[in-house]
């Protein structure tokens, strides 16, 4: 069940955010452990409401191209047709107390790599997590 939070907007965090870094290091750490330095994310959506982030961006390679995939778990599902370049992602911060610029401040709830559906529309039932915070 939802518990609303006094701020039911979406906020972007902007280039100038103090969270922003903090938020995209925690975010894009799933990632990393998953393919290393092959791949980077483009920010589509990086999206604040209170405790809750929500990252959708999309992967590209370290040249600006195409993620290499030749030797990972995703090497078969990009071959199959069933690999998009979506990455999206969903944090909390631990507690209110800790600092929103700091990375541990920040827990991974869930994350998706190269969903061909909208993996996060169960999210926030899943999670708790407002819906306003998906665009949904």
């Amino acid at each position: 069940m939802h518990i609303p939070s006094a701020q039911s907007v979406p906020q972007s965090l902007a280039a100038d955010d103090p969270a922003r870094e903090a938020v995209l290091r925690a975010a894009t750490e799933p990632l990393s452990d998953a393919l290393g330095d092959r791949a980077q994310v483009e920010v589509v959506h990086l999206n604040r409401i209170g405790p809750w982030v929500f990252l959708e961006g999309k992967m590209c390679g370290a040249g600006g191209g195409r993620v290499d995939y030749a030797g990972t778990i995703y090497e078969a599902r990009r071959a199959d047709g069933v690999m998009s370049d979506v990455y999206a992602v969903l944090l909390r911060k631990a507690d209110e107390a800790s600092a929103d610029n700091d990375a541990r401040s920040w827990r991974l709830s869930d994350y998706a790599i190269g969903p061909t559906d909208v993996a996060w529309l169960t999210w926030p039932g899943k999670h708790s997590a407002p819906r306003e915070l998906f665009g949904v």
